[in-house]
């Protein structure tokens, strides 16, 4: 893993340990250009969720609790590029969330 990867998967944990974060909040802390940014975000969280250390969530903008998504389906859902950018002009978006589980153990 590279020295950028690695900083991005201590960020994410970091963050993650807050509430649902939604995937563009991470995007949005970019060091490189944009699309670089959301190439390794998706790397990195992709790993992340697959290793077990972070949950997704998925819902409504203004939900109180984002239903959580499988493994499966998150690994798929975060190879679509839709979800790391706000959609605000939508007022039915819905948003990709994740969360470090050492967040949800801790509840």
């Amino acid at each position: 893993m590279s020295i950028d990867a690695e900083k991005t998967r201590q960020e994410l944990l970091d963050l993650g340990l807050e509430d649902w974060i939604p995937v563009p909040e991470a995007v949005g802390a970019a060091r490189a250009g944009q699309e670089d940014r959301i190439r390794e975000v998706r790397e990195v969280l992709t790993d992340l969720v697959q290793d077990g250390l972070v949950r997704l969530y998925r819902g409504p903008r203004d939900a109180d609790e984002p239903a959580p998504v499988t493994t499966e389906e998150a690994v798929e859902l975060l190879r679509d590029p839709y979800w790391y950018r706000f959609h605000l002009g939508e007022p039915s978006e819905e948003r990709l969330y994740f969360v470090n589980v050492e967040n949800i153990r801790e509840s």
